[in-house]
């Protein structure tokens, strides 16, 4: 991330005057500097609306990236090396109890103490998948286990594991394992 100092501007930052604000933002993202440039160079004085607008939407963007820019500085040691172990853990832990459940990748990041956005690339760091791919393959290890039970029916299996239709179960089953649950069931 580069800024901008005394001696003139550079591509890649927004002065922080366009913003009104002290603080000197960085830009690292050219999308959001392209987005910032056009609200800056399109300002039209003679609709007063426009101006209110621009000033909301600049106050957004400012917001965005200070808070990117904090929350950056607070996950680089997270973003580099990944998750700690205890963690990992704790997040596998939640979601091994919580099989059933809609599980949001904020409820996961909230239990580190990470935004959404360190947390998914932390976790994948620390663990060579993302969490949703985490979540699906303890979904699927407990299924295996209960397909050893011939009193549970599929569809209660299904249900157990958090697949709210038995075909969404098998279509996620079959990609993860190669065969359907019944062919598994079969084979025990």
């Amino acid at each position: 991330m580069n800024g901008i100092g005394s001696a003139g501007r550079r591509d890649d930052a927004v002065d922080s005057n366009e913003v009104g604000d002290s603080d000197e933002l960085r830009v690292s993202d050219p999308q959001v500097l392209d987005i910032m440039r056009m609200i800056c160079n399109d300002a039209e004085p003679a609709r007063p609306a426009f101006g209110v607008l621009k000033g909301r939407l600049i106050e957004l963007v400012r917001q965005q990236l200070l808070e990117s820019q904090s929350s950056a500085a607070q996950g680089i040691a997270c973003s580099s090396r990944g998750l700690a172990q205890w963690q990992v853990k704790r997040v596998s832990a939640y979601m091994q109890e919580h099989l059933e459940k809609d599980i949001g990748l904020q409820e996961l990041a909230d239990l580190v103490k990470l935004s959404r956005f360190y947390f998914c690339t932390a976790f994948r760091v620390a663990t060579g998948c993302t969490p949703r791919e985490r979540l699906t393959q303890l979904r699927i290890d407990e299924a295996r286990r209960l397909l050893a039970l011939p009193s549970m029916t599929i569809t209660d299996i299904a249900l157990a594991v958090g697949y709210q239709t038995p075909s969404a179960f098998a279509a996620t089953f079959r990609r993860v394992v190669g065969v359907s649950p019944s062919e598994y069931r079969r084979s025990l």
